[in-house]
């Protein structure tokens, strides 16, 4: 019996407001580190931006990989990032009622 594909609801869509994910953590650095402050505002620091457009390209196996341009707050043109790296911030409106 064949599979059968279904289509996943996407993550994002464009006009989207995200918020970078960093996986990396700073466990790795103790406090006794001289660069200790400046090391840990780099890790905690999330850009933030506007989703503008997407990109599905292929992998060496032929797998499709999502990627959605978007432009961050303190740029003008938009950068590719993989969809999993971003996560959609929440709107004022929604977070408060």
């Amino acid at each position: 019996m064949p599979k059968q594909q279904r289509k996943q609801q996407s993550r994002l869509v464009i006009g989207d407001r995200v918020e970078e994910i960093k996986n990396f953590g700073d466990h790795c650095i103790q406090k006794s580190h001289p660069q200790f402050d400046k090391i840990t505002s780099m890790i905690h620091t999330r850009r933030r931006g506007n989703v503008v457009g997407f990109e599905v390209k292929r992998n060496s196996r032929g797998h499709a990989i999502n990627y959605a341009m978007v432009v961050w707050d303190q740029f003008k043109t938009p950068t590719q990032h993989h969809v999993m790296r971003l996560k959609r911030m929440e709107e004022v409106s929604e977070a408060a009622a």
